[in-house]
């Protein structure tokens, strides 16, 4: 019978350790889910699929999900505030904006009557046209809300006035774009279309009520940023001088979120087209 061997004198004796089976490191994980697409595109030519490569890529999915789900409540609390900033929450110091009693009712009225803030309303008219119920700008657009001929014929089909005429030209009397309570009115209305447009970002509703609404759509992914801050920065300026800074470094953040989201819903898309290719190509 064989006993344990006795170890040698002044030699420490070995104990016998678990051998561990080669792991990757967390690094080369990552880079294999960041990686997986090509390495799925590339197991596409290949006789066959490649089960580690197939789990690297669904949990890239998992991921970008996630992190997709986390970009849309971030922007939707976002949008929150700036409602709240630009919406009823918001009001502007005594004086700030000197606007006559009985313009103060007219604004007051439609604003109520479409459920728009009449801050809001008295800011974009003071820097729309300066209360200027006679102003024209080169491209046309008319009185204090500054409307062009298109949108007023939009929400006035049965106008006399067609909105092309410079201020004294032609006399419609109240229909006409230059009277003030026709000009405010078809203004609140379409500056609350706008807002339902944009599922109430009020802040690029502002913006495609002075751009313009095709303008804004073609500029999605690639905001102009130095032309939105200059018209929103005024009018954020007018409501609450002290939150002026803030509310463009917020609105920026939210345009940069909304790009950033349509992106990697793009991304997403062709990721998805790639795995189609791949099942098709192996008949998993």
């Amino acid at each position: 019978m064989m006993g344990t061997p006795t170890p040698v004198a002044g030699s420490k004796p070995r104990k016998k350790g678990k051998v561990r089976k080669g792991e990757p490191n967390l690094l080369l994980r990552a880079v294999r889910i960041i990686c997986s697409p090509f390495f799925l595109l590339v197991d596409i030519f290949r006789p066959r699929p490649s089960r580690p490569v197939f789990r690297a890529f669904l949990w890239l999915m998992l991921g970008l999900f996630l992190l997709m789900s986390g970009l849309f409540f971030w922007l939707g609390h976002q949008e929150t505030r700036l409602e709240q900033m630009l919406g009823s929450y918001f009001t502007y110091s005594t004086g700030a904006i000197p606007v006559s009693t009985e313009l103060q009712e007219i604004i007051h009225r439609n604003a109520l009557l479409f459920n728009v803030s009449p801050q809001l309303v008295t800011a974009v008219i003071q820097v729309e046209s300066g209360f200027d119920p006679e102003a024209y700008s080169p491209k046309g657009a008319c009185g204090l809300m500054q409307l062009t001929p298109l949108v007023w014929q939009a929400y006035n089909p049965d106008s006399k006035c067609n909105g092309r005429h410079r201020p004294g030209e032609k006399n419609h009397g109240r229909d006409c774009i230059y009277n003030i309570e026709a000009n405010i009115a078809t203004g609140v209305r379409y500056l609350k279309d706008l807002i339902d447009y944009y599922d109430g970002e009020t802040g690029r509703a502002l913006e495609a009520y002075n751009a313009g609404l095709t303008n804004v759509d073609r500029a999605q992914f690639r905001p102009k940023y130095r032309e939105t801050r200059a018209y929103l920065g005024r009018i954020g300026k007018l409501l609450a001088p002290e939150e002026t800074a803030h509310f463009v470094n917020l609105y920026d953040r939210s345009r940069r979120g909304h790009a950033l989201l349509g992106g990697l819903f793009l991304l997403t898309l062709v990721l998805w087209a790639i795995l189609l290719v791949w099942v098709k190509k192996h008949r998993i």
